[in-house]
């Protein structure tokens, strides 16, 4: 009897254990830099740096951009210790060159690795490989919607672990190659945006230092960082090329990096003062959404009277319910909300006969993570608009000023999931970045026309919204 209730103690002793390891290694990051945001002093002081950083997409594929990435959603999304699994190098990750985005099993024709070589070091075929049983299929996963299987070959390492080879694999053959001009646009949009803001902060204030940096590319980060504290600069502003900030993007990962980067220099120079000020996200202006309602606007000038409109202002969205102390949950409403509300006076300003304004999100209100459809999806939107009979639907991807792997892959296999005209094979054509891309499907009556970011004649309204959100913190100082 008492060796069974040693026994038994033992076992609440070790469960206690592990709930307590759980809930440490699962702990909040911190410090939390949300709260320094709600909190800090703006006003700059002496010489003062502009450093903006983001996760801005590089122009062709980039092996570590999307290793980072994938390390990054490791640490942020996954607890541990499945992260420790998500993590382990099982293999080599491999893909069908052709049939890149299977949810089922099938024969490969041609395997490549994450580096585009469809043989191994030895110089045989991974095809061959396969063929000789050495190669073996892995299933989508069920944590992610819409996810597509791999090939992977375990007789060695792959030298990452197996999930980041597949994401760099998916990258260099869908992101990149299901384009055929073979580029993205975010990185050139955005330095095009960030360069003129520069600029214009430069004719005002003088020569004030500016650097941007992709907040993927840690070592160009700390660098760029590093001169500018070098140089003299006794406070540091930090911005973002993201419309609306959150912890994921900015809070946990490239302002905490900068934090630590300034941290790191402080140490070595005999912990010598440096303000860091965090600028307002670009959102909280009004030429950020005057950029999308004239986009609007040009759109629904096309629309013939007494059509059925739906408009669907489209965010990338979370699953908020495991995220609830996102601070994008508290600074998107002044721009989404607004925004929605300002389409809706101008859809009123139409000869319309039905007309709707809908909030949406493109990811995570699917049926893994949002069983219950407690958040309403793009996708959901489109279905809908389509059973009732409406005649136009119009998306405005209100988070997004360039065209990135989301816009223009991610998001419209899940926004079109269920959808006849839409292949998630189909290259897209998008050769002149300096018009809006805008895509369109018909479904029966209804024509679900995805209207684009504010690039071209829409982009100064961007660099407004940026210029604004940086001089709002530089006006408070002495530079001028």
């Amino acid at each position: 009897m008492v060796s069974v209730l040693i026994f038994i103690l033992f076992l609440i002793f070790i469960l206690a254990t592990m709930c307590g390891l759980f809930k440490y290694k699962n702990r909040r990051i911190v410090p939390d830099y949300f709260e320094y945001y709600k909190t800090q002093d703006s006003v700059p002081e002496g010489k003062v740096g502009i450093f903006v950083t983001g996760l801005i997409m590089p122009e062709t594929h980039d092996d570590r951009f999307f290793y980072n990435i994938t390390k990054k959603i490791f640490s942020v999304i996954i607890p541990w210790p499945f992260r420790l699994l998500a993590q382990k190098d099982k293999g080599i990750a491999l893909l069908d060159l052709i049939r890149h985005h299977e949810e089922e099993e099938f024969m490969p024709t041609q395997l490549v690795d994450p580096f585009g070589n469809d043989c191994d070091v030895d110089g045989e075929p991974y095809i061959e490989k396969y063929k000789k049983g050495q190669v073996k299929w892995v299933p989508p996963s069920k944590q992610i919607y819409l996810d597509h299987g791999y090939f992977i070959y375990s007789e060695r390492k792959g030298g990452m672990p197996s999930l980041a080879g597949k994401t760099i694999n998916r990258s260099r053959l869908w992101y990149y190659g299901g384009l055929k001009q073979g580029k993205l646009p975010h990185w050139t949009e955005s330095m095009k945006i960030t360069k003129s803001v520069f600029a214009k902060l430069k004719e005002k204030y003088g020569n004030i230092a500016c650097c941007v940096e992709n907040s993927l590319h840690y070592y160009e980060m700390k660098t760029k960082l590093y001169g500018l504290l070098d140089a003299g600069c006794e406070t540091i502003v930090l911005s973002s090329p993201m419309i609306v900030y959150s912890h994921f993007e900015e809070f946990n990962s490239s302002f905490y990096h900068c934090f630590e980067y300034i941290h790191e220099w402080q140490c070595e120079n005999s912990g010598k003062k440096v303000k860091v000020i965090i600028a307002p996200p670009m959102g909280h202006f009004q030429p950020m959404r005057q950029a999308f309602l004239e986009m609007l606007k040009d759109r629904l000038d096309k629309l013939p009277a007494g059509a059925d409109v739906t408009v669907a202002i489209t965010v990338h969205g979370m699953p908020w319910d495991h995220f609830h102390w996102e601070a994008w949950l508290q600074l998107a409403p002044p721009y989404r909300d607004k925004l929605a509300e300002e389409a809706g006076q101008l859809l009123g300003q139409y000869d319309f006969k039905r007309t709707q304004v809908l909030v949406c999100q493109d990811e995570f209100a699917n049926p893994i993570w949002d069983p219950k459809e407690k958040y309403l999806s793009t996708n959901r939107v489109y279905h809908n608009a389509v059973k009732d009979g409406y005649d136009y639907i119009i998306s405005l991807p209100i988070e997004y000023f360039a065209e990135n792997s989301d816009t223009l892959h991610q998001h419209a296999q899940e926004n079109y999931e269920g959808f006849n005209a839409y292949n998630v094979y189909d290259d897209i054509d998008y050769p002149d970045w300096s018009v809006p891309y805008v895509s369109e499907i018909k479904e029966g009556k209804t024509a679900l026309i995805y209207n684009g970011v504010p690039v071209g004649k829409y982009q100064p309204n961007v660099i407004k919204a940026l210029f604004q959100s940086l001089d709002s913190v530089l006006s408070q100082g002495n530079q001028g």
